[in-house]
């Protein structure tokens, strides 16, 4: 990969980044993933300093870890 393309997406990201760093998260909060909203999610747990969440899937019961970031930019709060 070129320095130009990995400028490029850093600085998409960064935009990308600013456009959903003040989104305010919430434990026990049930939200929707945005690309298929009929998907409930809850965090149960969020670590501000590693940026991750524990994602709790409603419907599997399965969890993930996530970056904030991720959660901030795909989940709508209910």
């Amino acid at each position: 990969m070129s320095k130009v393309n990995l400028r490029e997406s850093k600085q998409r990201y960064l935009e990308e980044y600013e456009k959903y760093k003040d989104v305010q998260l919430t434990l026990n909060e049930t939200y929707s993933k945005k690309s298929k909203q009929t998907e409930k999610v809850q965090l149960i747990e969020i670590d501000e300093t590693a940026n991750v969440a524990i994602v709790k899937n409603l419907r599997t019961e399965n969890t993930q870890i996530k970056t904030l970031h991720w959660c901030r930019k795909n989940l709508i709060k209910e």
